[in-house]
């Protein structure tokens, strides 16, 4: 499988100058007498001064012989030559440290390796197929929501149950990584079961039943393991929301009785925002108060005014057995102590201390301490929780009136079933849905075993409860979970594709219907819908999902920043602002259609007052919001400046240029260092003297084994010293030769002046930065541009297919293509979808 300069595993690596040395040496072996001799592609004596020395004789350099390359092209070496062809292009191979190859040389090595991959892709027929595989827990539940023609699966947490999807390099639509056993059908059926009873009732209409719920029958659920502790109450002036961990419930409604609408009104306000300071409560002054209603795993959050009463009212289909909650969504109140929030009480002592001393006296002289205690001092919590006036929510009362129905049965079920379906009329009743869930025309006869299991469940289940087998036999068949199956012809494949890499779910009937009238047979076609899908916010699933796979978002918290060193991070739940900075700054590319490589030359991003603190920016407003920011010291801007991606590649403790570098080129550049042989025995330096990253590496790199590797590897990390585990800038690193303290003696002990950063760092071709601003100038060449747009496209396809491209070639074609529209966001999409590498992909 093709993957831009990623060596073989049978080869051991030696750093991307050998590759490259080893293509040359081939055309010189046979002149020096060390084997067949091949034809010359350039000035035999620029190869001799280039390669020939190195890679000739019983032991070449690195251990490679030129015979496994052949003559062309092969099979087996096809990844070399493209690996070999894009090191050239980007002026990378041969090493300048050790050849002066010329412009007009290196034109020629180009244009020879060009050659000879087209000609290759031109004679292998290659095959654009790929394997069926099973839809994901996430398009699973998209799916099912459209094919029921409803609002989502349901309230009940109907699939929990699910085993969760592994991933591949952050996808979840690799098709060699979602596997499919009896136990995944069976838990697909228990969904399915779920799902549907609780979208198709039967019998008699329920009664509507009205719940009026005084602030007094508002309960604060537990947190802790003592149950036995009694659960807070609202009180009469109304219920508030003090701990932001806790989740309230009415006491007299505290689940879902029956199945179907339900009316909520709660009356509520915002309390005392900004009375303390912002810097004590971690809540900004200009962030508004919320409230958020929990139906199972459904939220709605609503602002609340200041200190004026207002009436939410939500209309919601609400599964029986739904757990109906309310909570105070905010990363604030959790500076104090170890981030409990009873420490917050503190802050009323010391608010009432400095505004009104006579009573901070009198609570005071009002303590009394137990014999054998421990002694409270009046600065503790313990004394100021009746007194706390910090931010909050505030519900007077509420009311809960339901199942309420328009009709019965309900109007969402007659759209699905009409209003009184017979078993006879199976046939007619389910091929629309299965025409939805198949993502196609049902064949001749096709329905025929599923209409006999509904009408044989009839006599004992009824009509409606016999609809319900057949819906879920629908949808736990091998057309609806699988994809990239033969039994879709050319056009409702590409239907299917085109919906589910947009918006992670089944085709409707008008994008069938303009595939089948050729609509997007052209590429001017696929880009105007594109287009279109965009300006109508019908592509949020690709907007979402695509960027937090290909950034690997879902890993920033695997090895998480220390608690204790980094504090903020943790406290404010960074991480959550990291990763809607990332997803943010996608989404504004693509929607105003920026180019691709704006993701790595930007010198803007949307950050907040979090974000602001991490980043060392004091002119940011002093809220919650995103907002786009533009920095000016060319530090940061897109993807390389943003705490995700450095948080991602960090350790708890320290940073790793290597982690960095690979992140760097396997995700930004499309090139894949292959891992150090496991048949190679390196002995490890003594690194007990080392006092930096860089000592350490240096050591390691006094292995000629390991140098020749780290040459090449290196140059793509060290840039990123000077930013923290979380991304905070740092001049200097922590001194590790310090012994360990406590917390309390490190406050008392004087900052270190550290070890100094350095982030300089020089590639083989002599290109070379002092820190990160010279880095990002050399990313934006026209090299590392193409790099990162055609690595964009390979992981766009990867996406989309499920599978890693190996056809050099039609992504060439690609990026030509983007590069007509100046590689713009929507016209570099629209030619992904357009290629054979999209369309031509059923076995």
């Amino acid at each position: 499988m093709f993957r831009t300069a990623r060596l073989p595993s049978a080869f051991i690596l030696d750093s991307f100058m050998n590759l490259f040395d080893r293509i040359l040496s081939w055309c010189i072996v046979g002149a020096l007498g060390f084997g067949t001799a091949l034809p010359a592609f350039a000035d035999e004596g620029l190869i001799k001064m280039h390669c020939g020395k190195c890679h000739s004789g019983a032991e070449p350099k690195g251990d490679f012989s030129v015979h496994d390359l052949g003559t062309a092209p092969a099979q087996e070496s096809i990844d070399l030559w493209t690996a070999s062809l894009d090191l050239v292009k980007a002026g990378e191979m041969p090493p300048a440290k050790k050849s002066q190859l010329t412009t007009s040389g290196r034109h020629k090595l180009v244009e020879f390796l060009s050659d000879k991959v087209q000609s290759y892709a031109a004679q292998s027929q290659h095959s654009h197929e790929i394997a069926p595989r099973r839809i994901n827990n996430r398009e699973f539940k998209n799916s099912v929501r459209d094919a029921l023609l409803i609002e989502d699966v349901g309230t009940h947490q109907p699939t929990d149950n699910l085993i969760g999807d592994s991933l591949y390099e952050g996808f979840d639509t690799h098709g060699e990584t979602l596997g499919f056993s009896n136990f995944h059908l069976e838990q697909y059926i228990d969904s399915l079961r779920k799902i549907v009873d609780a979208t198709i009732l039967d019998g008699q209409q329920p009664e509507s039943k009205h719940y009026e719920i005084d602030s007094r029958q508002i309960r604060s659920a537990h947190t802790s393991q003592n149950l036995k502790r009694p659960e807070r109450r609202g009180k009469r002036e109304g219920f508030d929301f003090l701990d932001p961990k806790e989740l309230a419930y009415f006491e007299d409604f505290p689940v879902v009785p029956t199945t179907g609408w339900y009316k909520i009104s709660i009356r509520c306000t915002g309390l005392d925002r900004g009375y303390y300071e912002a810097e004590k409560t971690g809540i900004y002054d200009d962030d508004p108060i919320q409230l958020t209603v929990v139906m199972g795993n459904r939220e709605r959050t609503f602002d609340l005014p200041d200190n004026n009463i207002v009436e939410l009212e939500l209309t919601e289909w609400l599964a029986a057995g739904t757990r109906l909650r309310f909570r105070y969504p905010t990363d604030g109140l959790t500076l104090r102590g170890n981030g409990n929030f009873k420490f917050q009480n503190a802050i009323a002592g010391e608010y009432i201390k400095e505004h009104d001393p006579e009573l901070y006296q009198q609570v005071a002289d009002s303590i009394v301490n137990k014999p054998g205690r421990r002694v409270l001092r009046p600065e503790s919590w313990h004394h100021w929780v009746d007194f706390w006036r910090g931010p909050r929510p505030r519900i007077y009362s509420a009311s809960v009136e339901g199942p309420l129905f328009d009709s019965w049965p309900p109007a969402r079920q007659v759209a699905l079933l009409g209003k009184n379906p017979s078993v006879e009329d199976a046939a007619s009743i389910l091929e629309p849905i299965a025409e939805r869930a198949w993502r196609r025309e049902v064949r001749e006869g096709e329905l025929e075993p599923v209409v006999q299991l509904v009408q044989s469940k009839k006599q004992s289940l009824g009509d409606v409860a016999a609809f319900k087998e057949g819906i879920i036999a629908i949808l736990a068949s091998p057309p609806f979970l699988l994809l990239n199956t033969d039994d879709l012809t050319p056009q409702e494949e590409f239907a299917a594709k085109f919906s589910n890499f947009l918006q992670s779910t089944i085709p409707d009937r008008e994008l069938r219907e303009a595939v089948e009238a050729g609509d997007f047979e052209s590429f001017e076609g696929v880009y105007e819908e594109v287009q279109r899908r965009l300006e109508s916010a019908e592509c949020d699933p690709f907007l979402k999902t695509f960027p937090y796979a290909w950034l690997k978002l879902n890993d920033i918290n695997f090895m998480a920043p220390d608690p204790d060193r980094y504090p903020h991070y943790h406290r404010k739940k960074v991480s959550d602002d990291m990763i809607n900075e990332a997803l943010t700054f996608f989404r504004y590319a693509v929607e105003e259609d920026l180019p691709v490589t704006e993701f790595i030359s930007a010198d803007y991003s949307f950050i907040n007052a979090d974000l602001a603190v991490v980043y060392g920016i004091d002119d940011a407003p002093q809220d919650s919001k995103l907002r786009k920011y533009t920095f000016t010291d060319g530090r940061r801007g897109g993807f390389l400046g943003m705490g995700a991606f450095h948080t991602v590649t960090a350790d708890s403790l320290g940073t790793s240029p290597i982690h960095r570098a690979i992140y760097v080129m396997e995700n930004f550049l499309a090139i894949h260092p292959s891992p150090p042989p496991a048949d190679v025995l390196i002995e490890e330096p003594d690194i007990r003297s080392a006092r930096t990253i860089r000592e350490v590496l240096e050591a390691h790199r006094s292995d000629k084994t390991c140098a020749s590797c780290h040459q090449s590897i290196d140059p793509f990390g060290w840039a990123f010293e000077n930013f923290d585990p979380v991304g905070s800038w740092r001049d200097a690193y922590d001194d590790p030769t310090l012994e360990p303290v406590s917390k309390r003696q490190r406050q008392k002990r004087p900052k270190p002046e550290g070890i100094p950063v350095d982030a300089s760092a020089s590639f083989l071709n002599r290109a070379e930065y002092r820190d990160i601003v010279g880095f990002r100038q050399l990313m934006q060449s026209k090299a590392n541009s193409d790099r990162f747009i055609r690595c964009f496209v390979t992981k766009l396809l990867t996406y989309a297919n499920g599978e890693e491209p190996d056809d050099y070639t039609e992504i060439e074609k690609i990026v030509a293509k983007s590069a007509e529209h100046d590689y713009h966001m929507i016209a570099t999409i629209a030619a992904v979808i357009d290629s054979p590498l999209f369309r031509e992909t059923s076995r």
